[in-house]
């Protein structure tokens, strides 16, 4: 596993995504884009995803916590999702052998596995939350849901999408779009991550739009888990000064 932080806007790593890496012997490290349509066709989503849990939760019990606040960990969910008859027990129990507090655990689900829920599913997650867990967004803007329905999506955080981050800086509809989703979503009280954030002037165009976290280049790469317990070691990362 890698790990890529998300920072507030002072530099603090507040979450860590945690992202499947795959070291094949002769094209080194791969992307899921490459191998998940493969565990898709083996029907392994599943295993893969609860294989990612328990070990981002695993690992992410051992992080330092140098400015006192301890990090969360942040782990996307394609084949187990709380439709899942046993989605509350395995994550639980996930959560239970690796020793973290509740409240340092994020699920992501893209957009799509989030809009219609049955009031059963709904319940499912209300579970966990109630426990600490939380549930965000991913990748907000690109499935078939619009603004409006932004506030019956069932999560506590709201990413947006890098491809509405890019162009934040030169282009209005991206900026529209991204403005519009952070103004609707800390209306509802829920906080808002910034993707794809790879130059100065995105983090201070999205930062003057209200957004509470970044992700991107810009700060870090997604590395190997002990590089990123050396980097949480050192404390805040770098944030580009306006101007």
């Amino acid at each position: 596993l890698h790990f890529q932080p998300v920072v507030g806007v002072d530099g603090t790593v507040v979450t860590a995504e945690a992202l499947v890496r795959w070291p094949h012997p002769d094209r080194g490290l791969l992307t899921p884009d490459v191998f998940l349509p493969v565990a898709e066709q083996g029907d392994l989503l599943r295993e893969l995803d609860r294989w990612v849990l328990r070990t981002a939760l695993r690992e992410a019990a051992s992080w330092p916590a140098p400015s006192g606040r301890s990090v969360a960990v942040a782990v996307n969910l394609s084949g187990l999702v709380p439709g899942d008859p046993d989605f509350v027990d395995m994550v639980s129990t996930s959560i239970a052998e690796s020793g973290i507090d509740w409240n340092r655990v994020v699920l992501e689900l893209v957009e799509t596995a989030l809009v219609d829920l049955p009031s059963r599913t709904r319940q499912v997650m209300d579970v966990l939350v109630d426990r600490g867990v939380r549930f965000a967004v991913d990748d907000f803007g690109t499935g078939y849901s619009s603004l409006a329905r932004l506030k019956d999506l069932p999560a506590q955080i709201i990413k947006v999408d890098r491809r509405f981050v890019s162009g934040v800086g030169n282009d209005p509809s991206d900026f529209a779009v991204a403005r519009a989703v952070v103004d609707m979503a800390r209306a509802m009280g829920r906080s808002c991550v910034a993707e794809g954030v790879e130059t100065a002037t995105q983090f201070h165009v999205l930062h003057g739009v209200g957004v509470d976290a970044y992700q991107g280049w810009l700060f870090s790469r997604a590395v190997p888990a002990r590089e990123f317990r050396g980097m949480l070691a050192l404390g805040p990362l770098h944030v580009p000064r306006a101007g």
